[in-house]
């Protein structure tokens, strides 16, 4: 180890110059995957200007570089949701058959069927009309009928006692 008060001995037990070392270090690592592995994947890939334009026009080179990513990031989202929309389509038409085939007696395997919109959404929580009835969301998790009134600043604790409200900071 250097002697203390040389400038090797402060290089080597300064925690801010390791952080930034290895923080830098690491960083350009992910970007260099980041653009390797997007490069090398994207279908749009042949719309990407030659890495040695960057030197001579780097913002044309990235402002090419990020319309070619929005293109692929348009590009996957429109291919998951149509994953997903077959997935749903593949669900319903399953369904379907166990209806028409009178399989529908049991829920399903673990509960687990196809719904309409309208089943699948539920009551609103805020309170709606269910059958002539004000079904309201209270405070406390429970769900009553609205006969209660929730005061502003007030909770109740535990054991059913009314408190006030403790803030931090006067925003919690």
């Amino acid at each position: 180890m250097p002697p203390e008060g040389s400038f090797m001995y402060w290089f080597l037990t300064n925690r801010g110059i390791h952080m930034w070392i290895t923080l830098s270090t690491l960083t350009s690592l992910a970007i260099y995957t980041f653009l390797t592995n997007f490069r090398l994947t994207s279908p749009f890939a042949h719309l990407l200007p030659p890495f040695s334009s960057f030197l001579s026009h780097p913002i044309s080179f990235m402002s090419t570089w990020l319309e070619v990513y929005k293109l692929h990031t348009a590009h996957i989202s429109a291919e998951t949701a149509e994953r997903r929309k077959r997935k749903v389509d593949d669900v319903v038409k399953r369904s379907e058959y166990r209806k028409a085939h009178g399989l529908d007696q049991g829920e399903g395997f673990g509960a687990w069927t196809a719904r309409t919109e309208g089943e699948a959404l539920g009551p609103a929580i805020g309170g709606s009309e269910v059958k002539g009835v004000n079904v309201v969301a209270m405070g406390d998790g429970t769900v009553g009928n609205g006969a209660e009134k929730e005061e502003k600043g007030v909770y109740k604790d535990f054991e059913g006692r009314r408190r006030p409200v403790k803030k931090w900071f006067g925003i919690w």
